[in-house]
């Protein structure tokens, strides 16, 4: 027998490794009180946070399912030859990426998953599942026909039926039975980008609505270009398209992603007639976005500055082209005079500034370029400085040893939580000590484990 109190689940599917869009649904799911997270499956696939998506499921204690994408990665290394011939390039890619950055512990938390789960809630049967009944790859919309609804129904022996895998969201009820679709946390298919995800309440009657949430798409984009995956994939969080209609139609850019684009292809040729080191520039440039990606609560800041980081990041190393000795000064001088880099005068001293204090003292307005700048961009410089000199830490050795990184903040400390590739304590050691004014500009103690 029901009672009368509300029960609210939220239903979602199809994250495919897009962590942003899946923080920005459990943030408003939460704020809803939901009792639980149902997921319909495809945690995988085209996103670069396959192994993060996993452990904020897991740390939610969301009820999940695999879906068809998820077993195909876990059915990779077995079909790999075959596949490189039938699928797609990109499809192909998407597969093999997400296979080989798995980790081992999410490799057998997705192989435990079972295809379907029948679930009771206020005496209600449920079933859970990812394409439909018959067969995972059923694509199931709003306007499958009713007698096709009716013909699954009939074989479920459930009140409620809830999927995913066609990235449509929809509610239909069906001689008594109904079919819920979640739409797509990550990957949208329907021309609107933003993350989509359910809330089934049930009171003495069943109610769905549908949510559309917008999320920091820009943060998704610029980490899928960064972990090298193709273009492709970037637009279809852009454009909330699949892929083989992205393959179809010319990647439609903004002007305003045309002219960084144009920017940091200046920077990368600075970069190349300085003669940069490729390997430790890029790892540094990236562990720098994903610490200031971890930490944007804290120090609030936005893409502008986001970019300036990225291009003191990818610039920090090029003075070594005078020599080692001064390297950080050498590197400001180089940026402050490159005029046919296409940033103004501000600009070159923030981004030189940042840049400069990879290394050695930090700033402080005896430092006649860094008293030339306004104070809220001097607090910005050693924001952005702080990220820098712990990233070029974490690459000591230059070997790249650092894969991923993980913030936890609380009042007293900033503990990054570092997935490391083998022995690694010089890489802490060196960040560690580089970490000091991190610990001023947030007043924080810092802290590094390995995961």
């Amino acid at each position: 027998m029901r009672n009368n109190t509300p029960v609210k689940l939220a239903l979602i599917g199809d994250v495919h490794a897009n962590l942003p869009a899946l923080e920005a649904v459990v943030v408003h799911a939460r704020q809803r009180n939901v009792k639980a997270i149902w997921n319909a499956g495809d945690l995988l696939g085209y996103g670069p946070f396959p192994n993060e998506v996993i452990q904020l499921l897991r740390q939610e204690r969301a009820v999940s399912i695999v879906g068809n994408y998820d077993l195909k990665v876990l059915e990779f290394e077995r079909k790999r030859k075959k596949w490189q011939k039938s699928k797609r390039p990109e499809k192909f890619l998407a597969f093999r990426w997400a296979f080989d950055h798995l980790f081992p512990e999410n490799h057998d938390y997705l192989r435990s998953l079972p295809q379907e789960r029948r679930l009771r809630v206020e005496g209600l049967r449920i079933l859970l599942t990812h394409g439909s009944p018959a067969s995972n790859e059923e694509t199931l919309t709003s306007d499958t026909p009713k007698k096709r609804l009716r013909e699954l129904a009939q074989t479920t022996n459930a009140d409620v039926i809830i999927c995913g895998h066609s990235h449509r969201p929809f509610a239909r009820q069906v001689e008594g039975v109904w079919f819920i679709n979640t739409g797509s946390v990550g990957r949208p298919d329907d021309g609107d980008p933003r993350a989509c995800y359910a809330i089934l309440q049930i009171e003495p009657d069943i109610q769905v609505q549908h949510f559309r949430l917008a999320y920091d798409v820009l943060g998704a984009v610029t980490a899928t270009r960064e972990y090298g995956l193709p273009e492709a994939f970037a637009q279809m969080l852009i454009q909330g398209r699949a892929l083989d209609t992205i393959m179809k139609v010319p990647a439609s850019i903004s002007p305003l992603q045309q002219e960084e684009e144009r920017r940091l292809q200046a920077v990368l040729r600075l970069a190349e007639r300085c003669d940069y080191e490729v390997e430790h520039s890029h790892q540094v440039t990236r562990l720098a976005l994903r610490l200031f990606d971890e930490l944007r609560l804290l120090h609030q800041l936005g893409a502008e500055e986001r970019f300036w980081l990225q291009c003191g990041a990818l610039l920090h190393d090029i003075g070594w082209v005078e020599g080692q000795r001064r390297h950080h000064k050498t590197s400001l001088r180089i940026i402050r005079g490159a005029t046919q880099l296409p940033f103004d005068a501000r600009e070159r001293l923030i981004i030189g500034s940042i840049a400069r204090y990879h290394r050695r003292a930090l700033p402080k307005n005896e430092h006649a370029h860094f008293a030339a700048l306004e104070p809220a961009d001097q607090r910005l410089v050693a924001v952005l400085a702080a990220l820098l000199r712990v990233a070029d830490g974490l690459d000591r050795t230059h070997r790249s040893i650092v894969e991923d990184l993980t913030c936890e903040v609380s009042p007293q400390q900033i503990i990054a939580r570092c997935t490391m590739r083998g022995y690694a304590e010089p890489e802490r050691e060196r960040a560690l000590d580089k970490g000091l004014l991190l610990e001023q500009v947030f007043d924080r103690e810092f802290v590094i484990e390995k995961e």
